[in-house]
């Protein structure tokens, strides 16, 4: 059997921490190097991992000064030796297959990565199982576009696509920005249905303290721009759907800040997109009017 690395950053979450790493020992697919990133905790989320190293040989576990999620992840890229690398969060936890079915799928259909669906319940409604595979071009329309989404925690990669990839520093997107630098490599994703990544949704987790602030609204709206302005120059196709979701979310952005005198620069970022492609946004078929009066009175 083949090795499979299994990464998590862990910050502060003693409260789910062991519920995290005993989903990952007591995967079925028993091949596995479980890395465990401490990023500088303050309660006993170190402890419990060393706990855990000294209960099982698989598990390594390494700690640094905090850094942030990204850090942690690339920390553990560098340590990584495992043919197959999947990524699980401090307070989530897998279903006992992940491993084993995302590895099956990888060999089956001869692919780079193999998706799973995620849950955040555990009632939710079993559906029949579907199986898909997304070839080169597809793949990259519908991860460049943002439409398939660009988590990293329900996938399971070859090492050999990411093995030079890490990801940047970001307070809300590392995932989404990771991925835009995989997808031109990847020929085939396999990608199933059957929900296999249970994730936790807590208040004080990272994402959800900037989902709530202008953080979440602004990183996006700056990915957006950035990839709009790419696709003008090589990918024409995508540019449509791109500036219709950079507009969006720089508009939106906009309101959050105009009366905010803290972070003017974000701001003149927003108004510098929106004003410099006034004609493509007035001019677009799918962009709503309430975006387009908003621009034109701006």
């Amino acid at each position: 059997m083949e090795l499979v690395s299994v990464i998590v950053p862990v910050w502060n979450a003693e409260e789910y921490l062991q519920k995290c790493i005993n989903s990952i020992c007591n995967q079925t697919y028993q091949t596995l190097e479980i890395i465990l990133v401490d990023d500088g905790s303050t309660d006993g989320s170190y402890t419990i991992c060393k706990a855990y190293e000294k209960l099982d040989a698989r598990i390594k576990v390494f700690h640094k000064e905090n850094g942030g999620q990204a850090s942690a992840r690339n920390y553990g890229l560098d340590q990584c030796t495992g043919k197959y690398v999947s990524f699980v969060d401090d307070d989530d936890w897998i279903y006992p297959e992940f491993v084993e079915k995302l590895y099956k799928y990888i060999q089956e259909y001869n692919a780079d990565i193999a998706r799973c669906e995620d849950t955040s319940s555990v009632e939710w409604q079993k559906e029949p199982l579907k199986v898909k595979v997304l070839d080169k071009n597809e793949y990259f329309g519908l991860l460049y576009q943002d439409i398939l989404g660009g988590h990293v925690t329900d996938r399971l990669f070859k090492i050999e696509l990411i093995q030079n990839v890490r990801f940047p520093q970001s307070k809300t997107i590392e995932d989404m920005r990771f991925m835009r630098e995989v997808i031109p490599h990847v020929d085939r994703e396999v990608v199933t249905n059957e929900k296999l990544y249970f994730y936790t949704l807590r208040e004080n987790n990272t994402s959800f303290v900037y989902g709530r602030n202008y953080v979440s609204s602004y990183e996006r709206a700056v990915e957006f721009q950035s990839r709009y302005y790419e696709a003008r120059e090589k990918y024409p196709m995508y540019q449509e759907l791109l500036l219709q979701k950079a507009t969006s979310f720089s508009c939106g952005c906009y309101r959050i800040l105009k009366h905010d005198k803290i972070h003017q620069e974000e701001l003149n970022v927003m108004k510098h997109f929106l004003k410099q492609n006034k004609k493509e946004i007035l001019d677009s078929k799918i962009i709503k009017l309430k975006y387009k009066i908003f621009v034109k009175i701006l």
